[in-house]
């Protein structure tokens, strides 16, 4: 598993798109995050910070085949 950002861009107004993969039984899943973050370097720290929360929600999703292209929100407080 791979617990650090592989990349982050500008996605314009729309956050900062955060690339990461899970590995699970064997096989390698590619995810991608988008973050509201007023610079690349918030977005990674924000990312960094909640990774634990990303990864469990992440893997949630692809057990139960839930997340596809449909984006999720997470709040954080």
């Amino acid at each position: 598993m791979q617990q650090a950002p592989l990349a982050a861009r500008s996605a314009e107004s729309s956050g900062y798109v955060l690339y990461f993969q899970l590995a699970s039984n064997g096989t390698r899943r590619a995810c991608s995050l988008t973050i509201q973050a007023e610079s690349a370097n918030e977005a990674a720290r924000i990312f960094r910070e909640n990774w634990g929360t990303i990864e469990s929600m992440a893997r949630d999703g692809v057990s139960t085949g839930v997340v596809g292209k449909t984006p999720i929100s997470l709040a954080l407080s």
